[in-house]
Parts: C-alpha cells; sequence; structure tokens
C-alpha cells in the first residue's frame, strides 16, 4: 500500500458553490395569499421601482400584449438585475398574476431570508445553473398547470451588452408543451445596476416587445432556439 500522500482535485469555486445551494422551489408562492400580497404590493415593489431608476422608460409594442394570454414563456435578454422588474412592470394584471421568475438558485438563493423573499415578491424560484433536464422539471410543472415564466436564456448577465448564446433550456420547455414566447429586448438596465455593483442609479431604459413565436408539434430543439435567438437578434437592431 503506498504511502504517497493523496492528491485531491481542486472543485472550481463556482462549482463548488452551486453544491452547496440545495434549494427547493417555494410552492406556497404560489398560494392564494402569497398572490394577493404581489397584486397589493406590485405598486411598490414593481412601479415605483421602475418609475425610480428608469428615467425614462420608453417601450416598443405594447399593442402585442393586447388580447394576450397565458400561458406564455416570456424570454428576455439580461444585462442587470433589474431586468426582472423591467419585464414585470409591463405585464399585463392577467399574465402578471400567474406569472413565475426563473432565478439562479447560486446567484438568488444562497441565502434562506432574500431567497423567500424573492419568492414572495417576484414568485422567482430556484434553478441549479447546468443542472440539464432535471433542473427544468419545476418549470414544465408550471407551464403544465397554466402559469408563464420568465426567463433569461443567455443564462448570465452580459457584461459587455452584447447579446450571448442561448442555452437549450427555454428551448426545450417551448416545445415540451409548444407554449407561446414573448421575446422582450431590453437597452439601458445596465446603466442602473451594472454586474458586480450593488447600488442602482437612474438611467435611461428602451424596451422593445417582440411578435409572439409558436412553434410546431415535432419542431426540434436547435431549430426553436435558433428562431429564439434571431428574434432576440431582430428586436436588437431594430432603430439602431
Amino acid at each position: 500500500m503506498s504511502n504517497a500522500p493523496r492528491t485531491e482535485t481542486a472543485t472550481p469555486k463556482s462549482a463548488r458553490e452551486r453544491s452547496l445551494v440545495k434549494v427547493e422551489p417555494h410552492r406556497w408562492a404560489l398560494s392564494w395569499w402569497a398572490r394577493i400580497f404581489r397584486r397589493t404590493a406590485r405598486r411598490w415593489t414593481v412601479k415605483s421601482h421602475v418609475r425610480k431608476f428608469c428615467r425614462p422608460l420608453t417601450t416598443e409594442g405594447t399593442e402585442k400584449l393586447v388580447g394576450l394570454e397565458g400561458p406564455l414563456l416570456i424570454i428576455a435578454n439580461h444585462t442587470s438585475h433589474f431586468d426582472t422588474v423591467i419585464v414585470l412592470d409591463l405585464l399585463p394584471d392577467r399574465i402578471y398574476d400567474r406569472t413565475a421568475v426563473v432565478a439562479a438558485a447560486d446567484r438568488m438563493y444562497r441565502d434562506r431570508v432574500k431567497g423567500m423573499w424573492h419568492s414572495l415578491r417576484y414568485n422567482a424560484f430556484p434553478i441549479t445553473r447546468g443542472g440539464g433536464r432535471e433542473a427544468l422539471a419545476y418549470s414544465q410543472w408550471l407551464l403544465h398547470h397554466d402559469w408563464s415564466l420568465l426567463i433569461f436564456p443567455e443564462g448570465k448577465r452580459s457584461r459587455t451588452g452584447e447579446l450571448q448564446p442561448f442555452h437549450g433550456g427555454p428551448a426545450l420547455l417551448a416545445i415540451g408543451q409548444l407554449i407561446p414566447v414573448l421575446p422582450i429586448y431590453i437597452s439601458g438596465a445596465s446603466d442602473i445596476l451594472p454586474p458586480g455593483t450593488r447600488d442602482s442609479k437612474p438611467a435611461p431604459v428602451h424596451v422593445k416587445i417582440g411578435d409572439v413565436i409558436r412553434f410546431e408539434e415535432g419542431t426540434q430543439i436547435a431549430e426553436a432556439k435558433s428562431a429564439m435567438e434571431e428574434a432576440m437578434k431582430t428586436l436588437a437592431s431594430a432603430g439602431n
């Protein structure tokens, strides 16, 4: 038996941190009382927050929300943690009331109390980045039970403002139950709360709402992902 000292392969810090985050979705966030709280508190937790920091907030394509019903897969580009409240601010009450927000477990749910607050305030729930299809199980359950989802297909915030390649998970969710996809492009949010900072500051924000994407049965994941990326690129380039 060898007396040589054992050497252990170092685990990357980000992977180690993710492995330590074992958080199940707070299903109580779907309860009637939690929904009433969000509906009542929306004025302060979402709208006043947006009015304070998005100065001015301009939008294109709001007419595309008229008559739109859920469940939807709402996708948006991601440059700031402020992106979530901007999208939630735009949604009609009928959609907002039944929308859940996909949040990175290793980022938003590392602290138990803060995680519970995210769940209550935004109906957010944790998902393990890089967790494969198993990590999408709760998302699929929500869509099956007529909840819309807000998800950022890039998976993490862009530090340059440029669109990053989409992950396949959102495409899998869309084609799994043939859920319509609503693309939203946000510019300017990175100036409010850039990655690596904690203090928000006012900045102009412009939002473009795209046409709903509908997939037919038999659509492949790669095809759906490509269509979603192209829709977002079109919004990003329109008017520039």
